[in-house]
């Protein structure tokens, strides 16, 4: 067989999903089958057997061993195998009898639809009234279809009358085709889902038997994957169900691959792949640089932690060579080395540094008494002010903006407050060290007076809620506008340091069709997710740019068992609780490492801990650098080390009132106090969400007003 003969085998994700949940024996047996029979699918040695009542035409069984088969479908025409499930004997004859696998006539999409649903659909069709009227109303039969819904299903869909009803039917359609329903109900225009989820041109005619051609549409890649090398092969079977590493959402796969003409902004949800679609697309850039020597990919995030992560996964789905021309780096860290690289006179130091506290209580020394203020307000309107606007002088200070400030200040009060900067600024100069927003400021001013050109094209950036705005400052000066330059994704529902920005002030320009915005949850139930929206709930929340986002307008594809939030009247009570739900989880045969205990400080975490171990539970606290996945027990961690990791369980311990918000963090000045209100209403929010499949909640005597109305 030459290799222009050479047949075309895809791997549905159904078929990944069965064969991780199939015993490890009969795995090895799967993979060297589908390693055969990838390199020829008419092998004599391929036992295919006809299933003659299955619901699609020309699906066959094939012999994995005595016991497990492999459901195949050969399409009518061209040379194309499907890979479409896998199991024990009977199981997967009776898989077969209850999948159609078809192509939608409007979409262009392969959908498979399990035909028992079909018929359990039991929503009759409303009487039309003032009270009662169908939800989509406004729409016929042809525009619900142009969204991907099957045709057996459209009548039931435009019988909806409410939310709830269309929430029965989500388990029963294709998730494709409840996603644009669902968005639609919830407010979104219409003709924007229809270019999300419709590909196919106005005066295209969809070739229903056409599977190959179906096959190159985005919208069939998020369920069909064809398999090319070996290699990959191996990769994809190595870990089943880490589909994000194979199968992209058509809205993921549209961003990763788009050719843009400056700056790209990603908003979503947590769990909605953000990080996800910037590896893909910091890989689909790499792959671009191949004629280009030198070209390197910058991809930078906010946390160490993160961005060992990112390294690990990107490991995942790169080639060696697209990953020496990746370099990955949280944003500090990449900054200190390029000092370094410059002979850079200072020591970068952060807040609890020994010498720039010292530094500080000199400068506080020239506080005006008799304006009153508390001495927050002074560090406060350092960070923000002097250095967020790169104040370097007194009539600098008096003409900078203070927009966003809670306490407004005359120029006669700037002139008696200006000393204390000055001083600080003198006494960290004394001692040679930067804090590191001065230092960015201090890279940005080496780059330009130097000219010194860096080897990046594109960089990536992740969780860019935390990253300030002297970064995106220096990010915009390392690669100018160009083509494919930023590609930024982030959430500020998600914010929970100190950080904030707005990129347009930073010379980045991301309005328009410039910003996108990801909606479909991957890792937690609905339950959940509306749980950790809950808490943000009627609170102002930007897209990075200075203008508002919404938390309403994405979703979650599956359900489970609603957030448990109890409160004990004791702590040893409230640990007795927490030990009697692991205990649970156990016998239900859930892994210990599965399940994550996470509490706001890092002392209160270990207290949790103790009491735990004390009542027989084995504990890993999770080091700084990685989730330790090797090592046995309970995870247990702090509110700001779970970000970015997930678990099938998580306990969120000790949600007290006093604790979150944590009180001695409190400041006087009423704009701070509401962002810092915000950041620990964002910190139990990312914790909420690092929860796949249940989400407890528990506090001790007097709960945090956050969850007061979750406590019946």
């Amino acid at each position: 067989m030459s290799v222009m003969e050479m047949p075309k085998v895809a791997i549905a994700g159904d078929f990944l999903a069965a064969f991780a949940k199939i015993p490890k024996k009969q795995q090895k047996k799967v993979q060297e089958f589908i390693s055969k029979f990838r390199q020829d699918p008419m092998s004599s040695g391929i036992n295919y057997e006809k299933v003659r009542d299955a619901k699609t035409a020309n699906v066959h069984s094939v012999r994995i061993d005595q016991t497990y088969r492999g459901i195949v479908l050969k399409p009518e025409t061209g040379n194309l195998y499907m890979l479409m499930w896998v199991a024990h004997h009977d199981d997967a004859y009776d898989w077969a009898r209850r999948h159609d696998c078809q192509i939608h006539p409007s979409t262009g999409a392969i959908q498979v639809i399990n035909v028992e649903h079909v018929e359990e659909v039991s929503v009759q069709k409303a009487i039309v009234t003032e009270v009662r009227k169908a939800l989509f109303e406004v729409y016929n039969a042809k525009q619900i279809m142009a969204l991907g819904v099957p045709e057996s299903f459209v009548e039931s869909v435009l019988a909806v009358t409410s939310e709830a009803e269309l929430e029965k039917l989500e388990p029963r359609i294709p998730p494709e085709a409840y996603e644009p329903l669902y968005l639609l109900a919830a407010g979104e225009d219409y003709d924007e889902l229809l270019a999300s989820y419709n590909e196919v041109k106005e005066d295209e005619v969809v070739d229903t038997n056409d599977f190959a051609a179906a096959l190159e549409r985005t919208s069939s890649q998020r369920n069909f994957r064809i398999v090319t090398d070996d290699l990959e092969l191996q990769k994809m079977m190595n870990a089943p169900l880490e589909k994000w590493r194979v199968f992209l959402h058509p809205s993921q796969r549209k961003l990763v691959t788009r050719e843009a003409k400056g700056p790209i902004r990603v908003l979503g949800g947590a769990g909605t792949g953000k990080t996800v679609v910037a590896m893909h697309r910091a890989v689909w850039l790499a792959e671009k640089l191949e004629s280009t020597p030198s070209g390197k990919i910058l991809f930078t995030t906010f946390t160490r932690n993160l961005a060992a992560d990112i390294k690990a996964n990107l490991k995942k789905i790169a080639s060696e060579e697209q990953m020496e021309r990746i370099e990955v780096a949280n944003i500090d860290g990449w900054i200190k080395r390029f000092l370094k690289r410059f002979n850079y006179d200072y020591t970068v130091v952060y807040d609890n540094h020994k010498d720039r506290e010292l530094c500080w209580k000199i400068a506080s020394d020239q506080i005006p008494a008799e304006l009153g203020l508390p001495e927050s307000f002074y560090e406060e309107e350092w960070r923000h002010i002097i250095q967020g606007h790169d104040v370097k002088t007194k009539a600098e200070y008096f003409r900078v903006s203070r927009v966003g400030r809670g306490t407004a200040l005359s120029r006669v009060q700037r002139a008696k407050i200006w000393p204390v900067f000055e001083e600080f600024r003198n006494q960290m100069n004394r001692k040679r060290i930067r804090e590191m927003n001065d230092a960015m400021m201090d890279a940005i001013k080496i780059l330009k007076e130097q000219k010194i050109s860096l080897p990046y094209s594109s960089i990536v950036v992740d969780e860019a809620q935390d990253i300030g705005s002297q970064a995106f400052t220096l990010l915009r000066a390392i690669v100018p506008e160009q083509g494919n330059d930023l590609f930024i994704v982030g959430d500020g529902h998600q914010r929970i340091y100190r950080n904030k920005v707005v990129l347009g002030r930073c010379g980045i320009n991301v309005r328009g069709r410039r910003s996108q915005k990801l909606r479909i949850n991957y890792r937690t139930t609905e339950e959940t997710r509306r749980f950790a929206t809950g808490v943000l709930e009627n609170i102002d929340v930007d897209n990075l740019d200075g203008e508002q986002d919404k938390s309403t307008d994405y979703m979650s594809l599956f359900h489970g068992d609603a957030p448990v939030v109890h409160l004990s009247k004791t702590l040893s009570e409230e640990v007795d609780f927490i030990k009697s739900q692991i205990d649970s989880l156990l016998t239900a045969e859930v892994p210990l490492q599965d399940i994550c205990l996470v509490a706001r400080t890092q002392a209160m975490r270990d207290n949790y801990a103790r009491e735990l171990e004390a009542r027989g539970i084995q504990y890993h606290a999770l080091s700084v650098d990685s989730a330790d996945s090797d090592k046995p027990g309970l995870r247990v961690a702090t509110m700001h080390r779970v970000k970015g990791l997930e678990f099938q369980y998580i306990f969120i311990a000790g949600v007290n009132d006093g604790v979150i918000p944590l009180k001695r963090l409190l400041t006087e000045d009423p704009v701070e106090k509401r962002d810092y209100d915000f950041n620990e209403r964002a910190l139990l929010h990312v914790a909420a969400t690092r929860a796949i499949k249940g989400l407890y909640v528990t506090a001790s005597n007097q709960p945090s007003p956050y969850i007061e109305s979750y406590i019946s």
